[in-house]
């Protein structure tokens, strides 16, 4: 489910702002909707495609880690 037009433009005015400052930028937001139980999500970017591509795989990879090590401080087995 998509956020409201409203909000996409809110993030997507910020992808622009932002996009003044740096080469690329990828935005991803949600929101819970607690009557529905739904989550309601919207992604944005712009720039350097590939350079976004790269920063999530790196962003994904280390919370990849950072779980793995903190699962076996929790069970070290």
């Amino acid at each position: 489910m998509k956020i409201t037009e409203s909000d996409q433009k809110t993030v997507d005015d910020l992808r622009e702002k932002l996009l003044e400052h740096f080469d690329s930028v990828r935005i991803f937001v949600t929101r819970h909707d607690g009557e529905t139980a739904t989550t309601q999500s919207y992604e944005s970017g712009g720039g350097n495609f590939y350079a976004q591509l790269g920063q999530v795989r790196e962003w994904l990879g280390i919370q990849d880690q950072y779980q793995r090590e903190y699962a076996k401080k929790q069970d070290p087995r």
